[in-house]
């Protein structure tokens, strides 16, 4: 690895220079692609199973904890890790002083759940969360334990040695939750799931990123580092809180039922967002924060990152719209049919989501935190008022006012609002994603077109799935190849070649 050394002291703990970024990240994308596909598959297929063997009241109530372990997992972190990420320097010991940081957050984070795990059961009415809302809420001591050495390896782009955590940490937690569902233990299955995959990562993590732990030290910059992550935490909290306001809205109003298919559809409708961005946000904000006063290359990586993350995302959410009934079929099964209508409605935001996603990665390498946490105070108070105006019409209901307010109405005043304070063009932005826009509508009126076709052939929903998927997929390449192949040839054969 080549080193920056004029900015380097022998405290100082080593970071990837900028003639060697590109390099790093493009070696990254194999394994992080591996880390990604292989944590969706895994979570999908254990998913698909025990929506088969538990109920969506047993859904329903992991749900309801979810929902507060959701808004709390935003201080879990606090932010440090991406301070770590982000600085130009950091010495070993402000690491460890963060390290002691997080573990004691994770602390504070794990009483307040035990704390407030009657009130928890008394609002829901289910006396089954005191116990279930204090053992999730032990998750938090395990990723406090694990949030510097994990910020260390991504600091590094050590994305191999982090693949091989989280890869194996899942497999071990999927197959701790499928023995305890066989066995009868119902909901458990799903606590047992979190929880052991937290405690295989940071028993990987700590060793595998040499991370240097000593006694909390004063004097040495960790305040300003704390700074920073806490407004990064508190947009975090914002953003989970008016985002699973919903989940506590339906849970509280319509039932354990409701929300158990609620939180199915919400879950495949994050899907596809989470597979491009997850593959490319642990590159692209380290590569981002190496490259923040130079404005020029800054912009052309955030987007080219832009334009990728977009090609591959924003179609596989627009195929879980157009094939919504054979893939709840497939996935949970014929029990789940309620989850189609709320799926093709959370769609609309999924088909957008990776694009909002990389409004964090330009406040973050850029350090604009505080108009970060600006911006999604507004999101959550728009979010928020058209959440308890939906109360009315149920989960089906929610899932339209969630897709139009986030799909719609907030993702591009962010975008714009992320441009600016990065000081980056946002018309050049757009200009990127209007191949992609004509791409996806292409593929809207192929599938469309062959379901109206097929219509009439009493086919099987496996193969309608698999008629619509693949004509899908060649209408949508066929028009990327006319509209953007200079693009899919350098950044995406270019890899496959490296490979």
């Amino acid at each position: 690895m080549s080193i920056n050394k004029t900015t380097v002291t022998s405290k100082d703990i080593a970071s990837v220079s900028k003639d060697e970024v590109g390099n790093h990240a493009r070696k990254g994308v194999k394994w992080t692609v591996i880390q990604v596909v292989a944590r969706n598959i895994l979570s999908l297929g254990t998913t698909a199973v025990l929506s088969r063997i538990l109920s969506p009241s047993d859904f329903g109530l992991v749900g309801m904890v979810a929902t507060l372990t959701a808004l709390l997992m935003a201080f879990s972190d606090m932010g440090l890790s991406w301070a770590t990420i982000q600085r130009k320097n950091i010495s070993r010991i402000q690491v460890s002083n963060l390290f002691w940081l997080n573990v004691g957050i994770g602390a504070i984070l794990w009483s307040i759940c035990w704390l407030s795990s009657p009130w928890v059961a008394n609002f829901y009415g289910e006396q089954a969360l005191v116990a279930i809302t204090t053992a999730l809420g032990t998750g938090f001591i395990l990723s406090g334990l694990a949030a510097q050495p994990i910020a260390l390896l991504n600091r590094k782009m050590e994305y191999k040695t982090i693949a091989k955590i989280e890869v194996f940490s899942i497999t071990i937690g999927a197959l701790s939750a499928l023995t305890a569902a066989i066995s009868g233990l119902g909901y458990w299955a799903l606590v047992i799931q979190s929880l052991g995959t937290g405690i295989v990562r940071f028993i990987l993590a700590i060793p595998m990123s040499r991370i240097q732990i000593t006694f909390p030290r004063q004097g040495f910059g960790t305040l300003g580092l704390l700074t920073f992550g806490g407004m990064l935490a508190v947009s975090d909290f914002l953003l989970y809180a008016a985002r699973n306001l919903d989940s506590v809205l339906i849970g509280k109003y319509w039932g354990t039922a409701e929300l158990g298919f609620y939180n199915r559809a919400y879950f495949l409708m994050w899907l596809p967002s989470l597979l491009a961005t997850g593959i490319l946000t642990n590159l692209v904000v380290p590569s981002l924060s190496v490259l923040q006063d130079d404005i020029n290359r800054f912009g052309n990586a955030y987007r080219k990152s832009l334009c990728m993350v977009a090609f591959i995302a924003c179609p596989m959410a627009l195929g879980l719209t157009l094939t919504a009934n054979e893939m709840v079929y497939l996935i949970y099964g014929e029990q789940w049919q309620p989850v189609i209508p709320m799926l093709v409605w959370l769609s609309i935001a999924s088909i957008t989501e990776p694009i909002y996603k990389t409004t964090s990665w330009l406040f973050t390498a850029a350090g604009k935190a505080k108009t970060y946490l600006l911006m999604t105070f507004l999101s959550g108070v728009v979010l928020s008022i058209v959440f308890y105006l939906s109360i009315p019409y149920g989960a089906l209901g929610m899932s339209k006012s969630y897709g139009i307010t986030m799909g719609l109405a907030i993702v591009f005043p962010a975008l714009w609002l992320a441009h600016k304070s990065a000081g980056l063009s946002f018309l050049k932005s757009i200009k990127v994603l209007w191949p992609i826009v004509i791409c996806l509508t292409g593929m809207t009126f192929t599938v469309v077109g062959i379901e109206k076709l097929t219509s009439s052939w009493q086919l099987s929903i496996y193969s309608t799935l698999a008629i619509k998927v693949f004509f899908g997929m060649v209408s949508y390449i066929a028009i990327a190849n006319l509209l953007m192949k200079e693009m899919i040839v350098n950044e995406f054969y270019s890899i496959i070649r490296r490979r």
